[in-house]
């Protein structure tokens, strides 16, 4: 059974969210450019166990936004808003990419209302990409910004890729902040350094890193069982 939701932000903005299973609850964060359809493989599987809540962030998928600019840290609000909203506590989160850097922000801001943090693929800086990445990621930026100047559909873009061409402002010490037992999860072949995912788990006090060979950076999508495995074993463990 799904529920489907949209909440009125304190700005304007409008957050759409799907609520799947019962039990207790389970937020899933996407990444820059998806929706929360990217964790489709995940759902049917997680919903069995959770209240498992699939948001579509700010500017994706059927959520608008108002901002002229976006941040980490207002997207995080708005996760919080949605607790709020939901009458909730405390809960499980799963980000990935952008969803992953989402989570970090909230769960250092706010750690008593995460009890376990999944993070798949997030990164703090931007050095933390590969290099080719990194440029591949500006010029994107770039694109989007001129095809802004001429066509309407790409302006509501441009904040949103902006995002992945600055650092996120979510320092060491705010990851040390967190006090979630949190899993970091990453392929070996991910546009994320490894070394800069290890560091993060490092960085958090109660954290556990899994690397998976032979993956990118869309895990969840390539091995989803695999994916779901790991995820399941670190939340019923």
């Amino acid at each position: 059974m799904k529920q489907s939701k949209t909440l009125l932000l304190s700005d304007g903005s409008t957050l759409a969210y799907r609520i799947y299973g019962q039990g207790f609850p389970l937020i899933l964060l996407h990444g820059n450019g998806n929706t929360g359809a990217y964790f489709e493989r995940q759902v049917p599987t997680f919903a069995k166990f959770f209240k498992v809540i699939v948001v579509d962030s700010r500017g994706h998928g059927a959520s608008n936004n108002l901002a002229t600019r976006i941040s980490y840290r207002l997207m995080a609000n708005d996760v919080k808003e949605l607790l709020e909203t939901e009458k909730l506590t405390c809960v499980h989160i799963l980000g990935f990419s952008d969803g992953a850097n989402i989570a970090m922000a909230f769960a250092s801001d706010h750690p008593q209302y995460v009890k376990k943090l999944i993070l798949n693929a997030g990164n703090i800086e931007v050095n933390g990409m590969h290099l080719l990445i990194k440029w591949l990621t500006y010029l994107e930026y770039w694109v989007v910004w001129l095809l802004a100047l001429f066509i309407p559909f790409f302006k509501a873009k441009v904040p949103i890729v902006h995002l992945m061409i600055q650092d996120t402002q979510i320092t060491k010490k705010d990851l040390h902040n967190i006090t979630a037992k949190t899993l970091v999860i990453v392929g070996k072949k991910d546009v994320i350094k490894v070394e800069h995912s290890f560091a993060i788990a490092s960085a958090i006090p109660n954290s556990r890193f899994v690397l998976v060979p032979n993956h990118g950076h869309r895990l969840a999508r390539t091995s989803p069982a695999l994916f779901n495995e790991e995820v399941l074993n670190f939340l019923r463990g």
